[in-house]
């Protein structure tokens, strides 16, 4: 299974790496420090379906582009490439209108809460 995360945080992109790694079910992770960092290199991989990832893990607050601004640009890629791919909302955001938000968009799985220790990665991705 292979694993984007995007965040601009260095610190967070250290620690969420360290824990995705250590996963049996993970076999490659990518770091994309903006949405629109991340948004080129999805449409790089348009034509490899094996190389997309199967997971994206997205924050909210980037600069260049933000969490919700690449879902929306996210929904314009060809249907299977999407539908290969998973995407959750990793975010330190206590604002309900951000979960809200997030909620709204079909493309996203689920909310989640940093730290990703916090959460289960087998019981998210199985």
């Amino acid at each position: 299974m292979k694993v984007l995360l995007i965040d601009d945080s260095e610190i967070d992109n250290y620690i969420n790496k360290a824990i995705i790694s250590k996963s049996k079910l993970i076999t490659e992770v990518e770091v994309k420090t903006s949405g629109l960092k991340a948004l080129n290199y999805l449409k790089e991989l348009e034509g490899n379906l094996e190389e997309f990832p199967d997971v994206i893990f997205l924050d909210i607050r980037m600069p260049e582009m933000d969490g919700f601004e690449f879902i929306e640009q996210y929904k314009n890629l060809p249907t299977e490439t999407k539908g290969k791919c998973r995407v959750f909302m990793l975010s330190s955001s206590i604002n309900p209108k951000d979960l809200e938000r997030s909620q709204s968009f079909l493309e996203i799985e689920k909310h989640l809460a940093k730290p990703l220790a916090h959460h289960s990665l087998e019981d998210l991705l199985l």
